[in-house]
């Protein structure tokens, strides 16, 4: 989806500036499956994004912000001179939530939520460089912080173990140092400020946010050789990590259950979970399960096949004035 972002010329600037900006602001679709995309996610008209210009000179400061209604024609203001534009749209009806940002690098501060967000309507974040002019255009590509992790099927093959007969019980399904916090600017996009279930799962910290599925959900049940399609989806912020250390833990899918009478678990790790993208899984259970959540499964434990998949993004509209 598109909207136009004309900048006007600004009253109060000694020297008013004719520049007009055009940003698109491209609105991903998660999907999982390719032939099929699901459809873009649209921002509704009369929904506010915040728009900010910024100078682009140390410490890049505040040039100017505006509220705008999302529409197919928005207008804004800005000084001359080279400008670092963003925007966010984040659904705050309070304007005074940015009214200690003086500078870009207070902007970075700001960070998403998972309690706030939502699969049905993200929060969305996009910025570009403006070069001096009389007349500029940037495209503005804005993006989530979300990742979405889809157990596509299991099955469960124990053949050559001294548990042949007996299949997974699955009990739960959730996922492990998720991502509940990510700051949309600055450095340190890639990786959340925050994660969740840390080691063990923490179900009353899950319980407390508003879409607890979005990260922890009933398991499968009794899984044999049979494969079980029901497909499951999870969310938390991107995670763009591609072994742990200290500090810096990879996402993963933990499976939880019983092989007859013994509890284990089937951590799964999620190396380049990268935000706007979805993870695939197939997985196929041939070992018995860890101890410890926080050991994650062996290549003698699980055959895994992975699919990533990035956004759907729809063609955008430019149009100047």
């Amino acid at each position: 989806m598109s909207f136009l972002i004309t900048v006007i010329r600004n009253l109060f600037a000694r020297r008013p500036s004719a520049a007009i900006l055009a940003a698109l602001l491209q609105y991903p679709a998660f999907f999982c499956c390719t032939p099929i995309p699901a459809p873009a996610k649209r921002i509704a008209a009369g929904e506010y994004i915040d728009v900010f210009f910024f100078d682009t000179l140390s410490p890049q400061d505040l040039d100017s912000y505006q509220r705008l209604k999302a529409g197919d024609v928005l207008y804004a203001m800005s000084s001359v001179g080279p400008k670092r534009v963003v925007a966010l749209s984040v659904g705050t009806k309070d304007a005074m939530t940015w009214a200690d940002i003086r500078t870009y690098a207070d902007l970075c501060k700001y960070r998403f939520s998972l309690k706030e967000d939502s699969p049905e309507k993200p929060l969305m974040a996009g910025e570009a460089v403006l070069d001096d002019g009389i007349s500029r255009v940037a495209d503005l590509d804005m993006k989530t912080s979300l990742a979405r992790v889809v157990l596509g099927s299991v099955a469960c093959d124990f053949s050559d173990t001294p548990y042949t007969g007996y299949g997974f019980d699955n009990k739960l399904i959730y996922l492990q140092y998720a991502g509940v916090e990510a700051r949309p600017f600055g450095p340190g996009q890639e990786v959340p400020l925050s994660t969740i279930n840390q080691g063990w799962l923490d179900s009353a910290a899950v319980m407390s946010f508003p879409r607890p599925q979005m990260l922890l959900q009933k398991g499968l049940g009794n899984i044999w050789r049979q494969r079980v399609m029901d497909e499951r989806v999870f969310w938390c912020y991107g995670n763009d990590v591609d072994t742990s250390a200290l500090g810096r833990p990879v996402t993963r899918l933990v499976m939880d259950g019983y092989v007859g009478e013994h509890h284990c678990y089937y951590p799964i790790d999620l190396p380049r979970l990268r935000a706007g993208e979805t993870m695939r899984l197939d997985v196929t259970l041939r070992r018995m399960g860890t101890p410890d959540p926080d050991i994650p499964a062996s290549g003698e434990m699980i055959s895994l096949e992975t699919k990533t998949i990035p956004w759907n993004i729809r063609d955008g509209r430019e149009e100047i004035f």
